[in-house]
């Protein structure tokens, strides 16, 4: 049995009688005497309010803030106020912020990837793709591994990678990357399991993000893709945006200011000797590994060759814990030098100790930021004892 919904208050129909047409017109008349006062009363208040606004309005015009209007900048409502706020937001980027260049997506964040430095590998896949590359040592011996980070282009081959270390992890964060790499040591795999950092890692493979080749022994065989990563990144569900606020760049200099050339050497030990062959054509420094030409796996014809490059002197000691690892000095400060454009730049370099995610700073030596050449920035950390030299050319004589 259906039950109809009434009112609370019972019955919605009225008891009153209707009342005629005549009665409902007498009652809305009212007689003269009171029309009189209904009028005097509107008028006075129509009055005050027209005296208020004059007021108001010669206030803000003495102020000097009154506008165009005869109501200045009267707070109607907070639209303006919004549409200020939308049109101060921040335009996005058009070059990335680690190597300065224009491209498709500078405002993704950048996935950093662990590499091998070893012979086995040469010649290594990415690094000719990367935006910027970090090099130190892994361990107290000096054999040292890189990272290369990539914001801008997607290479299709990246490899061999190999296991994380604590210090990559400080740096990628500075950069708010997430890192790619191949298991790692006790000290980043612990600080990796607490959730203190977000990265891909190959152990567990996430959404197939790597994978072998036969040609390579392992530990030396671990491959993936820019493609791979990108696909992992989003469906592990990490920001995709960079908050990363990038270093400050400008452009090459023209032809008639740059030098002849010259030769800068890191003297690691053995097959981890790198020098550099400035191009003055170019404005690159071209890459060479214990004497060899570097170039870039993938294809094994693209140089290797940096706009820039950091030297940052750090200590390189035996860390706490099992394994026998090293760690480098990568936090607080320290000397360094920039070589871009043919020259040097000596200065500082400095990073948080405490909050991971701040950036390494270079600034001159008038603490001014450094501009840096746009391009690939490869940037090493370089113990104080291993010699580093720049063997400028003489220029050639006037004809």
């Amino acid at each position: 049995m259906e039950q109809e919904l009434k009112p609370s208050g019972g019955d919605f129909r009225s008891e009153v009688p209707p009342r005629s047409p005549e009665e409902v017109l007498a009652a809305a008349t009212l007689p003269w005497w009171r029309r009189k006062h209904v009028l005097i009363i509107g008028g006075s208040i129509l009055g005050l309010i027209i005296i208020a606004l004059g007021a108001y309005a010669a206030v803000r015009f003495r102020g000097g803030e009154g506008g165009s209007d005869f109501f200045g900048n009267l707070p109607l409502s907070d639209l303006a106020e919004r549409v200020e706020e939308v049109a101060e937001e921040v335009v996005p980027p058009k070059r990335s912020g680690l190597s300065g260049v224009e491209c498709g997506h500078p405002g993704r964040r950048a996935i950093g990837v662990m590499l091998a430095g070893d012979p086995i590998n040469r010649p290594v896949s990415g690094f000719a793709s990367a935006d910027w590359v970090w090099e130190l040592p892994v361990l107290t011996s000096d054999v040292t591994r890189l990272t290369a980070f990539y914001q801008c282009n997607e290479p299709k081959d990246i490899g061999s990678v190999r296991s994380a270390r604590h210090d990559y992890l400080f740096l990628a964060d500075g950069l708010d990357a997430i890192l790619a790499h191949w298991g790692g040591s006790y000290h980043a795999l612990n600080r990796i399991a607490v959730g203190e950092f977000q990265t891909i890692n190959a152990l567990t493979n996430p959404h197939n993000a790597f994978f072998r080749k036969t040609h390579l022994p392992a530990p030396y065989n671990g491959f993936t893709t820019y493609e791979r990563l990108w696909n992992a990144l989003q469906r592990l569900g990490y920001r995709q945006e960079t908050e990363f606020k990038g270093y400050e760049f400008k452009d090459d200099p023209p032809m008639e200011e740059r030098p002849a050339g010259g030769t800068l050497t890191v003297n690691w030990p053995g097959a981890f000797r790198v020098h550099y062959e400035y191009d003055t054509a170019t404005n690159r420094y071209q890459r060479f590994w214990a004497g060899v030409r570097q170039v870039d796996g993938e294809d094994n014809q693209t140089r290797v060759a940096p706009s820039a490059i950091i030297v940052a002197r750090a200590e390189n000691r035996l860390a706490d814990g099992p394994g026998g690892y090293n760690e480098m000095a990568i936090e607080g400060e320290g000397d360094m030098t920039v070589y871009q454009d043919g020259r040097t730049i000596p200065g500082r370099w400095e990073k948080n100790v405490l909050n991971k995610r701040d950036p390494m700073i270079f600034t001159n030596q008038a603490g001014e930021p450094i501009r840096f050449t746009r391009g690939q920035i490869w940037a090493m950390a370089v113990e104080p004892h291993i010699t580093v030299t720049w063997q400028a050319l003489a220029a050639p004589p006037a004809p």
